[in-house]
């Protein structure tokens, strides 16, 4: 006949066995614990570093403000320039148009003097 083998889970529990599952409940209260502490630590140095990123990311918000302020001025600076270049070049275009106009007129009343001068004269 073969004998049943009596199963932990019915036994009633022992002194032994209460000891050993409060040590293994205060193993896990300490990781616990410490966990916590890793966790505030961690938090406090991720807090250190996205203030450290927030401070450098306004710092080069400003640098880049100033480097775009410093475009902006050296880019009008360039466009004056360039309106004064085109208006004098305007101007140079008006007088030289001017003279070529006055040298046509000269010419064609070279022509008309010519032709009055070639004419013959009956008196």
């Amino acid at each position: 006949m073969i004998k049943k083998k009596k199963s932990s889970q019915n036994l009633p529990a022992t002194k032994k066995d209460l000891k050993k599952l409060e040590k293994q409940v205060n193993n896990l209260e300490d990781q616990v614990k410490i966990t916590k502490v890793e966790v505030r630590r961690f938090s406090t140095k991720l807090d250190g570093v996205r203030n450290q990123t927030w401070l450098d990311m306004e710092n080069l918000k400003h640098e880049i403000k100033d480097e775009m302020s410093l475009q902006r001025n050296d880019m009008a600076g360039m466009k004056d320039e360039i309106i004064g270049e085109f208006k004098a070049m305007r101007e140079e275009d008006t007088a030289h148009q001017g003279a070529h106009t006055r040298q046509q007129e000269t010419l064609e009343n070279h022509e008309e003097r010519i032709t009055s001068l070639e004419q013959p004269k009956f008196t």
